[in-house]
């Protein structure tokens, strides 16, 4: 790929390392078969970065996330230590309980009330 393609490089490498890590990637549409670059290169962006609750305090790490058409998040899915700290889980965060905020995901509640969220039962691309 020569320098007139930029976003394509950009884009294959963050899935060529998604699929290396073992995450997916899931990015809105414009039309079947296009894919929205602002999107894709935002969970890229994201993917790792930490989150946070209301109070501050570290709770885990974002695993995947999902825009709309819009580019708007409509949902996460991020990585927290599993009880007693034995192992992690991954738990399945719904539009309007987080919000993106300069390289990090702030969830919309206080660090006790994250070990009640459920836990995904099997993976999947579905948010």
């Amino acid at each position: 790929m020569g320098k007139s393609r930029p976003f394509a490089r950009a884009l294959m490498l963050a899935i060529a390392m998604s699929a290396i890590m073992g995450v997916s990637i899931t990015i809105g549409a414009e039309a079947p078969g296009k894919i929205d670059l602002q999107a894709a290169e935002m969970a890229a962006d994201l993917i790792g970065a930490p989150v946070y609750s209301t109070d501050g305090s570290a709770v885990g790490e974002v695993a995947d996330i999902f825009f709309n058409e819009e580019n708007e998040p409509t949902g996460l899915k991020m990585k927290a230590a599993a009880h007693l700290g034995l192992g992690t889980r991954i738990i399945n965060v719904p539009k309007g309980a987080f919000i993106v905020l300069r390289g990090a995901v702030v969830l919309e509640m206080p660090a006790g009330a994250v070990p009640a969220l459920p836990e995904l039962s099997e993976p999947s691309d579905e948010h």
